[in-house]
């Protein structure tokens, strides 16, 4: 059976994709199938093939479920009446709420990172195995994840090095703990095929993805700042020199003990802008979420930081469903004590009901009067960045898309 798979490519899920075509490449699928990338509607029915089976693939997350719905409806609506096509959904979402996606109108949904439960279903199509519309397809990660690089040029694009799967915290507004129960690294052997391939493509500026920045494990089975020190040692006996390393996507959880972290960082990193999760700076918020820090923790880190020549880009969530106007005063006003003391951002996100977490079906509080004129105005000092202004109009489609599809 001829099969063309055409991935609705776009930036927010690039990674993803990127490593479920080097999964398809490893299982030696994708020489196999007839891969196509499109960036939007137009682009997806110019690539369907009336003479193979068409496999439209989307990388779903709970804020972008509401534009993918809308945009599932239009290409089924351009291509009634043809036959040999499966719409098929994975990504944060179809972890957290995968019905929600059938309901929806999706023919299949993966659940979990799906490198290798991808690679299976489309073995079982090319064998002609007859599917049935309407399948969950659990996938979890194995040892090949860990002793692979899951990095592939796809659609002229080059990953970061993904180094880390899985959060040992569980913050319960999260997804990263959603998908993975544990945490699982690299090994040096992938590590060295990410190298090779990164060289051999001509790049130069190294980054990487990991849900915090400071546990990572390279010689020591402990956190410690060894790892990041022996880490970026071996980067540059590899002939690397331009290291990117605790911005986005490789953000920096608030501690106490930081201040060697910060240090292997201004040795051997190029960026001098750094990105804390602090996500509150009032104690009794931070215990509620399950943040595993506190609010002097956070000071800490932005001193350490300042210490040694780093910018701190700290992110702080507003809008918990019963949060009050006095909580978010008091944090920004903490934040502008900090501020004076140490050079830094505040990025202002909005809380978002994420698939999976344990705070899905709740809703967030408004944004008081006094909350915003104070945001307002550290955003015309150049002190903080306006994201909850895009937050406030994406929760909104989320409790759409929550209330219409979700069983739960």
């Amino acid at each position: 059976m001829k099969i063309r798979l055409i991935f609705y490519f776009t930036n927010e899920v690039k990674n993803s994709i990127s490593a479920l075509c080097a999964g398809l490449a490893y299982s030696g699928i994708y020489d196999k199938v007839d891969v196509r990338f499109a960036s939007d509607e137009d682009g997806i029915v110019t690539a369907i093939d009336r003479g193979s089976l068409n496999i439209i693939s989307f990388s779903i997350t709970t804020v972008n479920f509401y534009e993918r719905y809308k945009t599932l409806l239009r290409l089924k609506s351009l291509t009634e009446g043809y036959r040999d096509i499966y719409f098929i959904a994975g990504g944060p979402h179809a972890d957290g709420d995968p019905d929600s996606l059938l309901l929806a109108g999706f023919d299949f949904v993966f659940s979990g990172y799906s490198e290798e439960g991808f690679s299976t279903f489309l073995s079982r199509l090319l064998s002609g195995e007859k599917v049935r519309k309407g399948e969950k397809i659990y996938c979890t990660t194995s040892n090949l994840w860990r002793d692979r690089s899951f990095a592939r040029l796809s659609n002229n694009y080059f990953p970061p090095l993904e180094i880390q799967r899985g959060c040992r915290y569980r913050c319960i507004y999260c997804q990263s703990c959603v998908r993975m129960k544990r945490q699982i690294y690299k090994s040096r052997d992938a590590i060295d095929e990410y190298i090779k391939d990164f060289l051999s493509l001509g790049f130069s500026r190294f980054s990487f993805v990991t849900p915090d920045a400071f546990d990572l494990r390279f010689v020591t089975e402990n956190r410690s700042p060894d790892n990041l020190v022996a880490l970026f040692e071996y980067l540059r006996s590899k002939g690397i020199g331009l290291i990117e390393y605790g911005q986005f996507p490789s953000e920096i959880r608030p501690n106490r003990d930081v201040d060697e972290f910060f240090k292997a960082l201004s040795r051997y990193t190029k960026n001098r802008k750094i990105v804390i999760g602090a996500q509150s700076l009032v104690d009794s918020r931070l215990k509620k979420i399950r943040r595993g820090h506190t609010a002097s923790d956070v000071e800490l880190t932005m001193e350490s930081a300042a210490r040694y020549g780093f910018y701190s880009i700290v992110d702080i969530i507003f809008g918990f469903p019963d949060e009050t106007e006095e909580e978010r005063i008091y944090t920004l006003n903490r934040f502008r004590e900090l501020n004076k003391r140490f050079p830094s951002r505040l990025h202002v996100h909005y809380f978002l009901p994420l698939a999976g977490t344990e705070m899905y079906t709740s809703n967030p509080s408004r944004l008081d009067k006094n909350t915003l004129e104070l945001l307002n105005k550290l955003e015309r000092d150049g002190r903080a960045k306006g994201w909850w202004k895009e937050g406030e109009r994406m929760v909104r489609r989320i409790i759409e898309m929550r209330e219409r599809f979700s069983n739960r």
